[in-house]
């Protein structure tokens, strides 16, 4: 299948990586040739070639890399504005713009000056992607760092396109004793990737699992991802920079909400495109538009997103405030981010589940526009992260005076 070009217009429109209204704009502008690839990314399962270009000719997967290494280093906010549009084009794209945006934050923030060197720096341009939580990882500790004698990890977002791979490991002492969580930046070179990425929803972010056998990572590329939840970073060589001051799990848990509010958006704007084209079956109403049942499911749907969004707004720029201040948020503070990331997730789940439900039994056709974003919309609200139980389980735990039972805070 021939790729749909981007008009020459659009690829200038974000010619500085930290034009924060020039990113916005630019990521708008991709919108239509992202629906219009759509079929294409689910069937391969990872970005076309030529959507991987338009991402990276305005920049936007560069967009929380240090600026001394020629990325944009943007806020939060400028974050979420810019994943939210690609989202509305195809949550796939946004997915992978979201996780190796985050990732690539993850190696400038909680590695050292020597191990941003070698993944900024390098001859490819950088790419991080990760996964914290491995299903098995075997490690031993020797000299100079750690070697992962075996291990695997699922649903590493965005790997087809990675130039690093940041993969949890348990740190050991020399008796094998496990003494730490930490991150491991290993090149993708080393890592396999299994090709198990087979799903209903977001389908062309090439999730796959991966795994390493017999790998040496150097202290340089290990970081403490326990440290890291305290705010406790190795990057003092960016030390007055406030993107890489912002509150590290908020920052984690935050950024798979973009994606999923694109879709929210997506889904309004689809079923009030296709409305005056549709009637309701075995009623009085034959335009769909005049239906009572269909002005409060619009304004009922409506409202739910434009809270998320709120919500969102106010908890990106809270974080973007909070690093600026030099003071790193405080832990009800943080908990109360996840609590509020798994309102907002649901929100907009049940605005998208809502306007599929009207859009009739047409939702049951593969080629519906609904469908896939209904889909994909699914996939995205199951996230650990993003569950709204347990968040709200760990915020209540800590109002009633207990612990809050997890680590990632």
């Amino acid at each position: 299948m021939n790729s749909i070009q981007v008009p020459e217009h659009s690829k200038s429109a974000s010619a500085d990586p930290t034009d924060a209204s020039g990113l916005v704009a630019y990521a708008r502008s991709l919108v239509p040739v992202l629906k219009a690839r759509g079929k294409e990314t689910a069937a391969l399962g990872r970005l076309p070639e030529q959507t991987l270009a338009d991402l990276d000719a305005g920049h936007l997967l560069g967009m929380t890399i240090p600026r001394r290494y020629g990325g944009g280093q943007v806020s939060v906010r400028t974050f979420l504005d810019v994943v939210a549009e690609i989202g509305r084009g195809d949550a796939s794209v946004a997915w992978v713009t979201a996780l190796t945006n985050v990732t690539n934050w993850c190696a400038a923030t909680f590695f050292g000056e020597e191990a941003a060197k070698e993944v900024f720096c390098g001859d490819k341009p950088a790419r991080v992607v990760g996964v914290l939580s491995p299903r098995k990882a075997v490690v031993k500790k020797v000299e100079g760092g750690y070697l992962i004698e075996e291990g695997v990890w699922g649903f590493n977002s965005g790997v087809y396109h990675a130039t690093w791979d940041m993969l949890g490991i348990p740190l050991v002492d020399e008796q094998g004793k496990v003494i730490d969580q930490g991150g491991a930046l290993i090149p993708i070179e080393q890592v396999t990737i299994l090709n198990d990425w087979n799903v209903i929803g977001i389908c062309g972010s090439g999730s796959s699992s991966v795994s390493v056998t017999n790998v040496f990572v150097p202290d340089s590329r290990i970081a403490s991802i326990s440290k890291a939840i305290q705010g406790d970073y190795q990057s003092t060589h960016l030390v007055g920079e406030s993107l890489y001051q912002v509150a590290s799990m908020p920052m984690l848990a935050i950024i798979l909400t973009f994606p999923a509010l694109g879709l929210g958006i997506a889904a309004l704007e689809t079923f009030l495109e296709t409305l005056p084209r549709r009637g309701i079956q075995y009623s009085w109403y034959g335009k769909q538009s005049e239906a009572p049942v269909t002005h409060l499911v619009v304004g009922e749907a409506s409202a739910k997103l434009d809270a998320a969004r709120v919500i969102l707004e106010k908890h990106a720029e809270d974080l973007d405030a909070s690093a600026a201040s030099g003071v790193y948020m405080d832990y009800l503070q943080r908990a109360r981010i996840r609590r509020d990331v798994g309102y907002a997730e649901t929100l907009i789940w049940q605005a998208v589940d809502m306007l599929a439900s009207a859009s009739g039994g047409s939702l049951a056709a593969v080629n519906n526009p609904m469908t896939k974003i209904w889909q994909d919309a699914r996939v995205a609200s199951l996230h650990g992260i993003v569950n709204p139980s347990l968040n709200f389980e760990t915020y209540g735990r800590l109002l009633c005076g207990l612990e809050a039972g997890s680590p990632f805070i």
